[in-house]
This record gives C-alpha cells, structure tokens and sequence, in this order.
C-alpha cells in the first residue's frame, strides 16, 4: 500500500470518508496535519452519528472537497489497519490520533463484545492509551451516548422480545412502522441486542424484521 508514500508526496490532501470510517479519517487527518500539509476532511454520508462529535477535528468535516487538491483518499479502512500501517512506517501516534483510534475500536467492537474482538485488539488499545488515547471520553460518547429516538428504539425491541429453547435464545423484532416511528434506522438495532445477554441464561440473539415474513437481518452469540 502507497498511501503513507503518496501522502509524502503530495502539497494538499481530501480524505473522502464514510462516516462509519470517521474515527480511523480523523486519526489520517491529525497525521497529515502534522507533516504541515493542507488537508480536507469530507464526509459522503448525509447523517453523522452525534456520538461521534467529540472526534479530533470533527467541526472541520466538509460537504464537498476542493478540486485543487493533488491527492484524494478515499478512506475505507478501519482502525486497526491504520494502527498497523502507521506502525509499519515508524509512525507514533500523538494523543488525538491515539483517541481517534481508540474510538475506532469501540466502535468497530461494539464496545469490545463482538466477533471481532481478539488479541491483537487488546494489545493496539493497551498501545493507544500509552499514546494518551481519552479513553473515557470515547467511552461516554460511543458506548454511553444516546437519544430520545434509540431509547424510543430499545423500549420497542424489549417489549418485542420472544424468548424460547428454555430461554436460551431470544428474538427481537422490528418493522418499517415502528421504526419509522421512533426515527430510527436498522442498524441503531444492532447494539441493543446485546441488552439481551443481561438475562442469565441468554446465548444467542436474533434481530428479526416482522413485515418481511420474519426475516433474519442479524445474529449474536454471547462470546462471540
């Protein structure tokens, strides 16, 4: 991969970014100011998780990126990616890098409780905080933030929850109507089914889409 090399190279940057990739763009972003280089962040998703407010530099997410640029990145990788190719390039984080890396993480873990959690993700947090990643901001924002339209969300999906196999399975289900009634989309789904592991003996959930002839649309496994 070219992209630290191309960066070297280049006098004015536009990192073009999703917002599901902000954390790992706002960490490229802080890196690139650091070389004294101009650079752009644009953000293509047209809503922006307010969880996500507290990143570096996040009041300097644009719309739309300026055609004078001599390089655009188009960012797609997640943060430990990014973690592993600064590392593979000598390159340290400073303390705004290492937060918006460490949020990367719980975001991509769900708070380090799903499949993609393992030991190289324990080892790179251990790294950020030595950085002087903000742990505990990161934390209230992405794990503890919340809204009126996700409570609104979650009171539906645990009013809606089937428990069956001697309660070791549990559905929850959702359909266009309610959502759009408490202004939500599938995926603010996602992180509430794991409220169904806080029932003792709870080992798998489904997320189910009730108009769509019972439709799976997400599976956990407790541990996984």
């Amino acid at each position: 991969m070219r992209l630290i090399e191309d960066i070297n190279q280049a006098n004015y940057i536009v990192i073009e970014v999703d917002a599901e990739f902000l954390s790992s763009a706002s960490a490229l972003y802080t890196h690139i100011l650091r070389l004294h280089k101009n650079v752009s962040l644009v953000c293509t998703s047209k809503e922006i998780n307010k969880n996500l407010s507290f990143l570096p530099w996040f009041e300097k997410i644009r719309t739309k990126a300026s055609a004078s640029a001599d390089l655009k990145i188009v960012l797609n990788m997640k943060s430990v990616q990014l973690f592993n190719l600064f590392k593979e390039h000598n390159i340290k984080p400073n303390q705004k890098m290492a937060t918006a890396l460490y949020a990367g993480l719980l975001q991509e873990t769900d708070g380090f409780r799903n499949s993609n959690v393992n030991g190289s993700v324990f080892a790179i947090s251990k790294e950020l905080l030595e950085y002087g990643a903000e742990y505990k901001i990161c934390t209230d924002f992405i794990l503890k933030f919340t809204s009126l339209s996700l409570l609104r969300l979650k009171a539906i999906l645990l009013n809606n929850m089937e428990l069956v196999n001697n309660a070791s399975v549990a559905y929850m289900s959702i359909n266009e109507n309610e959502l759009k009634a408490s202004a939500s989309k599938i995926e603010d789904c996602y992180s509430i089914l794991y409220e169904a592991f806080n029932l003792p003996y709870v080992k798998e959930v489904y997320l189910i889409k009730s108009d769509e002839n019972k439709k799976i649309l997400k599976t956990i496994k407790k541990g996984l």
